[in-house]
């Protein structure tokens, strides 16, 4: 008597060769599929630059900056005075001067708010020399101010300076 054998099937339980396995969704993709760098724009890109660009005017992080003394230049004059007026360009945080010419104390302790204050400085024949000392740096590093000269009643220069507690902005007036 003959001996049949069963035909072979294929089987569930068959190895199947690597190029028909089907992938198993957990492993990491063979192909780059999507890239969100290349395909979308981060809406947060445009002002996180702006916001790093406006740094830069405030020592980029880095406060050494702001650990020296700032000169704005001489102006010459035949007034018996002038006016400055002196504000806080920045956020009102509490920023304080103290504002002496030729090393005395005429102003000992001026808020700087939003709006501008205007000081009469009498001044002398010759030289004289006024600086902004910073008392303090307020909330928000570091001492933000703003001056304005007059002379005669027209703004003749301006100027804002950033400075750390116990340094100074000045400049020199020229009575001729």
């Amino acid at each position: 008597m003959p001996v049949l054998t069963p035909e072979k099937k294929p089987s569930i339980f068959d190895i199947k060769p690597k190029e028909e396995a089907v992938p198993n969704p957990w492993d990491k993709p063979k192909e780059r599929e999507f890239n969100r760098q290349d395909n979308f724009l981060n809406p947060a890109d445009r002002y996180t630059k702006k916001m790093n660009n406006s740094l830069k005017g405030e020592g980029n992080g880095d406060y050494k900056i702001f650990r020296r003394n700032q000169y704005f230049g001489d102006f010459k004059t035949d007034s018996e005075s002038i006016q400055v007026a002196v504000r806080d360009p920045q956020a009102i945080d509490g920023d304080y001067v103290k504002i002496t010419k030729d090393g005395v104390v005429i102003y000992e302790s001026i808020f700087l708010d939003a709006t501008y204050k205007t000081l009469e400085i009498p001044l002398t024949k010759g030289f004289n020399r006024i600086e902004f000392i910073a008392l303090n740096e307020g909330s928000s590093f570091p001492n933000t101010g703003a001056f304005l000269i007059k002379d005669k009643g027209q703004a003749i220069y301006k100027e804002e300076w950033n400075l750390s507690t116990g340094f100074n902005a000045s400049f020199l007036i020229i009575r001729e």
